[in-house]
C-alpha cells in the first residue's frame, strides 16, 4: 500500500505562518527605524542651515565703528531667539534675531536658538575678543 500524500499538514502551515510573521515584523521595524533616522538627520541638517540665519543678526554687532557703543556691542550673557522667551525670568531676546515661530520653522518643525556670549579676557587677556556659542534646539516629530 502506497499512500500518495499531497498537500501540507496543519502543523506545517502554522510553523510557516509564524516564521513569515517574524520575518515581516523584523522588516517593518527596520523600515520604521530607517525612517526615524532619516527624519533625525534631516532635522539636524535643517538646524545647521538655520544656524546661519540665527548668526546673521550678530554681524551688525561685529563692526569696529560700533564696538565700543554699549547698545550695539555684544555683551556677555545668554540670549534667545524665541517669542515665548519674554515671559521667562532670566531670558533675554537677542535684538534682530527671528523671534516669531513662523520665521524659525522649517518643514513644520520650530527651531529655538540660544546664544552664550562670553568675554575671552580670562583666556587670552584680550578684552576685545568675545566667544559666541550658538545652540539650536528643536522637538522632533516621531513617525
Amino acid at each position: 500500500m502506497k499512500k500518495d500524500i499531497k498537500g501540507l499538514t496543519l502543523m506545517e502551515i502554522i510553523v510557516a505562518v509564524v516564521i513569515l510573521a517574524l520575518a515581516v515584523g523584523g522588516l517593518v521595524n527596520l523600515f520604521i527605524a530607517g525612517k526615524r533616522y532619516a527624519i533625525h538627520n534631516r532635522s539636524r541638517m535643517s538646524g545647521g542651515e538655520l544656524g546661519r540665519v540665527f548668526l546673521e543678526p550678530l554681524q551688525m554687532h561685529v563692526r569696529q565703528d560700533t564696538w565700543g557703543n554699549a547698545t550695539n556691542a555684544l555683551t556677555a550673557g545668554n540670549y534667545y531667539c524665541d517669542d515665548s522667551a519674554t515671559g521667562h525670568t532670566g531670558r533675554t531676546l537677542l535684538p534682530g534675531c527671528p523671534t516669531s515661530e513662523s520665521q524659525r520653522t522649517l518643514d513644520g518643525t520650530p527651531y529655538i536658538a540660544e546664544y552664550n556670549i562670553s568675554d575671552m579676557q580670562a583666556e587670552a587677556n584680550t578684552p576685545e575678543l568675545r566667544r559666541v556659542v550658538l545652540s539650536v534646539r528643536w522637538q522632533e516629530n516621531q513617525p
